[in-house]
């Protein structure tokens, strides 16, 4: 795995995270039982990222269920929604 920060042409930072077929095999053979934990304080941000895998956009929502709260924000990608 790649972590690289950046600043773009237009002054906007840029978060790069590239994963080798390593990293995508593991997530495909082993859907929400791996994750990659990327530290905010090592990439210049105020909160970690977690990057992880599933078989359906519902398998991994009903996997986040006990972290999400009242300051949550769930984005759901225009395509998906009904």
């Amino acid at each position: 795995m790649i972590k690289a920060t950046a600043t773009g042409p237009n002054g906007e930072k840029v978060l790069y995270v590239g994963l080798s077929f390593g990293n995508l095999d593991k997530f495909r053979a082993q859907p929400l039982h791996t994750h990659i934990r990327i530290s905010g304080k090592e990439v210049g941000c105020d909160h970690d990222i977690i990057i992880f895998s599933g078989t359906t956009e519902q398998e991994m929502m009903d996997m986040m269920l006990d972290g999400i709260g009242p300051q949550t924000k769930l984005n759901i990608d225009p395509k998906l929604r009904s």
